[in-house]
């Protein structure tokens, strides 16, 4: 039968314990205001802080393993050390305990740990450590830096365990650290205003960026309005009276021989010099971009070069359309003002219960994101596209076609040069369906 003593010890073993793992707790906040507020930086300069808190600071990665490893190991040991003194104290006053109550005890005793740990000890220790950074890192930092000489080689094993049984090895550099991402998780203010839905609109839009190439923004090769040097100036400014746009590519015949853009800015201004001005002398030079390259990168060259209208090329050379700005970034913060508009205008239209007008160049995630609806269409970019790949064939005016998963009836109203121009869609209610 165990002493009362030795019964105290093992109380007082795990309180230890307990603390220390929520002064780690404490320790990885004020590490985190450090890091993400510029307040606390002017504050107090690291230099300030010590040797042992100036190291913890400027390697957070680092530390970022043995700090989650030590806190957790407190934690457990708090709860064994609980388990023997429940156990122990039980035995004091003549309970006799059974396998399956020390099962039960064991679990209890380390849930009740890990309520202590983060309720009663943890969250005031991360409130102290979010006012107070300062003060934190000056108390604890130095004893942190002794338990990282046992600390660091025990996560090495546990990685080198890890990596065996994942099998196949573990990241060694992750994109942010662990801490980092527990730290912004549980460090959002409560009483910040919520986000509005346009701004999580382009959030989603940020990260679907990533996954669109240069053809699913591209204006097609056959929509495209150009100047031909061959032709008089007359005609070429027929072309922007009619198609009202303010850039133009300056093309011999096709846009295969281009040789820049044209701004209306520079030829109103060359025209006050020259009632037929040279055009080959006020193009500007363009941006020639791949089918293929991923649209966040041309996004950011065009922003880099300042150009508003680059040259898409397949694998062979041979221009296939041209990407405009507006276009990039509409992808991003939604629809801007195309310079170069379908005549239609908007590429959906609502024109009745359920019942769309849609372009065949509207592109399919629009499409899908208007319609709230899933193509699952990897092969074609554009509406028309779709139309035609569940054909199999070039349509014709006025064929019918039935997408099931989607209950939408689609009915080609017009075909433009062995493409699709515009079609109409009606989407089936659940009431419809069920007749």
């Amino acid at each position: 039968m165990p002493e009362i003593w030795q019964i105290a010890a093992l109380w007082a073993a795990c309180a230890v314990c307990a603390a220390a793992a929520a002064a780690l707790t404490a320790f990885a906040f004020a590490l985190a205001v450090r890091k993400f507020s510029a307040d606390a930086r002017r504050k107090t300069p690291e230099t300030a802080l010590g040797a042992a808190a100036r190291f913890c600071c400027e390697n957070g990665g680092k530390i970022a393993g043995p700090l989650a490893l030590s806190a957790r190991a407190f934690v457990a040991f708090s709860a064994a050390f609980a388990y023997f003194a429940a156990a122990g104290s039980l035995e004091r006053f003549g309970v006799e305990t059974g396998a399956g109550s020390r099962i039960l005890l064991a679990l209890a005793a380390a849930g009740a740990v890990a309520l202590a740990e983060y309720g009663i000890l943890g969250i005031p220790a991360a409130r102290f450590a979010a006012a107070n950074p300062e003060k934190v890192l000056r108390k604890i930092a130095p004893i942190f830096v002794a338990l990282y000489a046992v600390a660091k080689p025990a996560e090495l094993v546990a990685k080198k365990i890890g990596a065996k049984l994942a099998g196949k090895r573990l990241p060694c550099k992750p994109p942010f650290s662990r801490i980092d991402a527990e730290i912004m998780l549980r460090a959002e203010d409560a009483d910040a205003e919520p986000v509005s839905p346009y701004a999580g609109k382009i959030a989603r839009n940020a990260i679907r960026l990533q996954e669109l190439d240069v053809s699913d923004a591209m204006l097609p090769r056959s929509k495209v309005e150009y100047f031909d040097i061959d032709e008089p100036y007359s005609e070429n400014l027929k072309v922007a009276l009619r198609s009202r746009y303010n850039r133009y590519p300056l093309c011999r015949g096709d846009l295969d021989d281009c040789y820049g853009i044209i701004h209306l800015r520079d030829l109103f201004a060359a025209q006050a010099e020259s009632e037929t001005p040279d055009l080959s002398k006020i193009a500007r030079q363009t941006l020639r971009l791949r089918e293929n390259e991923n649209l966040e990168s041309a996004l950011a060259k065009m922003l880099g070069y300042k150009i508003h209208i680059a040259l898409v090329e397949d694998d062979f050379g041979g221009v296939i359309g041209v990407l405009t700005l507006d276009a990039a970034l509409g992808e991003l913060v939604g629809q801007i003002r195309d310079e170069f508009a379908v005549s239609q205008g908007e590429p959906i239209r609502v024109i009745g219960k359920n019942k769309y007008k849609i372009s065949g160049l509207a592109p399919i995630r629009r499409v899908e994101d208007f319609l709230d609806v899933d193509f699952d269409a990897d092969e074609v970019s554009t509406f028309g596209g779709l139309v035609t790949l569940s054909l199999g064939r070039f349509p014709e005016k006025g064929e019918r076609i039935y997408f099931k998963d989607q209950r939408m009836r689609v009915v080609v109203d017009k075909m433009e040069a062995r493409m699709v121009g515009e079609c109409t869609a009606v989407m089936e209610s659940s009431e419809t369906q069920e007749k």
